[in-house]
């Protein structure tokens, strides 16, 4: 019971029916004022009719003539007043003395209530409410007069009790209206509480306000750029990463975007489009990866996207990692048919034969590893160039490492942009002599030690770049490649390198391919 008396919707009933019975209070209040202001000046002019009427009657007239004027007057006065139903009808001299009155005794008695002035003074036909003999009352004035001279008035008068018994019966009959009006408006809020509480999904505002803190909490920790439009592709939600991205300069505030149409971010296709799924795209100087899907009951559309360089960064650790693994299982195969070939040898006893593969084989391990596994530091720079080596053997491509007996020694904000770089321009020249009809498929890697900088140089046996192209080469949406999309490696590279103060340039080399110049500050601390 005490969950219920807390809820929203015995909240809400109880609220929605104070306020109606409040509405209903106010309305009998104005009511009663009303009916009270209404009913006295009809009863005024009621009044007021009746004394110009019994003022002008010459009955009235030429009592006062007479010797006793009350016993003329008298009877025509109550019998005008029962037929009105009128509290009394007086008739007094000029001085105010009574002819007539309700109660017999009281005739001959001067008049009370102290309003005859301006009708014997003034000759003034008004109306006064003031207390008399019988109580407070409503009474309406008219001087009497005979030949331009005031000989006499007449007060007709109701009682304001006879008022207030009317409308006492008039509030009985509201207030029966008012009950059924409350009643129907209790019925009202618990329907209407009822269909708040299920359009609410039948949650409590404390519930509703946490959901909201978490929404708030949610949108602003996620790393991922969210963006959320309405039917009309107006933005309704926009988290701070979708700020830092789409306006990494600030030129207007997160709020500035609230309303902003999705168009002004993305393109109309882009808007147009029901589903997108991992779209790559150019946003300012960012390149993104864009997916968006449809709110519900068609109420918008949600879109979300990321820098393409961090998922990248993800893809490439992924990647030499399966790199190495392929590397390892490459050796593993290549390991377990030497030993085949070394156990055909001594099975035929061809011992001599069997011991010169062996010593060959052991120099040819000893001249390769002799830089991956001493002079490198990092183990995914290792892994990297022997995955690409292992990539290259099985597609008949050579990968040679001549000039290699440095020491290698990088930050790991310099190691990630080599391995992006360098990752790229090894993937490129594998592809293009994937395809190339060269006889020879050679690709060389060349690293070199210099005092303020280390040199990565790759070249390759392959057609190479025409020279139109060298200038664009590193541009966003420029490659030699075919096909939708393409053209983001090279130019991430140099980003990446732009970042740790290096850099990446095309030259010529000695093999008929590309020649990629890949240069690393060596920072001070190394």
């Amino acid at each position: 019971m005490k969950v219920y008396l807390q809820s929203l919707t015995f909240k809400m009933i109880l609220l929605i029916s104070v306020l109606i019975l409040f509405v209903c209070m106010i309305y009998i209040y104005l009511l009663q004022i009303h009916i009270r202001e209404t009913t006295e000046e009809q009863r005024g002019e009621e009044a007021l009719s009746v004394a110009k009427m019994v003022a002008s009657m010459e009955e009235i007239v030429a009592a006062f003539e007479e010797e006793q004027p009350s016993i003329h007057i008298q009877p025509l006065a109550e019998k005008l007043r029962s037929e009105i139903d009128a509290a009394f009808i007086v008739v007094g001299n000029a001085e105010g003395i009574r002819y007539s009155h309700p109660v017999a005794e009281q005739i001959g008695e001067r008049m009370v209530g102290g309003d005859n002035d301006a009708a014997l003074l003034d000759k003034r036909f008004y109306v006064s409410k003031t207390v008399g003999g019988l109580g407070e009352s409503i009474r309406g004035k008219a001087p009497i007069m005979k030949e331009g001279e005031i000989i006499g008035v007449v007060s007709v008068g109701f009682l304001t009790n006879f008022i207030d018994e009317k409308i006492d019966g008039y509030l009985k009959k509201w207030l029966s209206y008012t009950c059924l009006i409350l009643a129907i408006g209790i019925i009202g809020a618990i329907a209407i509480s009822y269909y708040i509480k299920r359009l609410l999904f039948n949650m409590e505002p404390q519930q509703i306000a946490k959901l909201y803190s978490q929404h708030q909490l949610i949108l602003a920790t996620t790393e991922e750029g969210i963006i959320a439009t309405d039917r009309y592709n107006n933005i309704t939600t926009i988290n701070n990463s979708a700020y830092q991205i789409i306006d990494a300069s600030q030129k207007k505030a997160l709020a500035q975007w609230q309303s902003e149409n999705i168009e002004h971010i993305f393109t109309l296709r882009v808007a147009q489009q029901k589903n997108i799924h991992n779209l790559e795209l150019v946003l300012g100087e960012e390149i993104i990866i864009l997916n968006k899907v449809p709110l519900a009951d068609k109420m918008g559309s949600l879109y979300t996207f990321r820098r393409k360089t961090n998922i990248q960064n993800v893809v490439n650790e992924l990647k030499e990692v399966r790199q190495y693994a392929n590397a390892q299982r490459a050796q593993t195969h290549e390991f377990a048919n030497k030993l085949h070939i070394i156990f055909g040898l001594l099975l035929h006893k061809r011992y001599d034969e069997a011991i010169e593969f062996i010593r060959e084989e052991r120099q040819i391990q000893m001249d390769s590893q002799s830089f991956l596994n001493s002079q490198m530091a990092s183990p995914l720079l290792l892994a990297l160039i022997q995955g690409k080596i292992t990539e290259a053997a099985e597609l008949g491509i050579q990968l040679e490492l001549p000039n290699t007996d440095i020491d290698i020694g990088l930050s790991t904000r310099q190691e990630r942009a080599l391995l992006t770089a360098l990752g790229n321009v090894l993937q490129n020249a594998i592809d293009v002599l994937k395809n190339s009809a060269s006889i020879k498929k050679v690709i060389q890697l060349s690293i070199m030690h210099y005092k303020t900088h280390y040199t990565f140089e790759i070249q390759d046996s392959g057609p190479g770049i025409v020279d139109a192209m060298y200038e664009q080469i590193f541009m966003r949406g420029i490659s030699t490649k075919e096909g939708f999309d393409r053209g983001h490696g090279l130019a991430i590279s140099m980003q990446a390198l732009k970042d740790i103060g290096g850099e990446i340039s095309i030259d010529e080399g000695d093999l008929s391919g590309a020649c990629f110049i890949i240069t690393i500050p060596i920072e001070e601390e190394q």
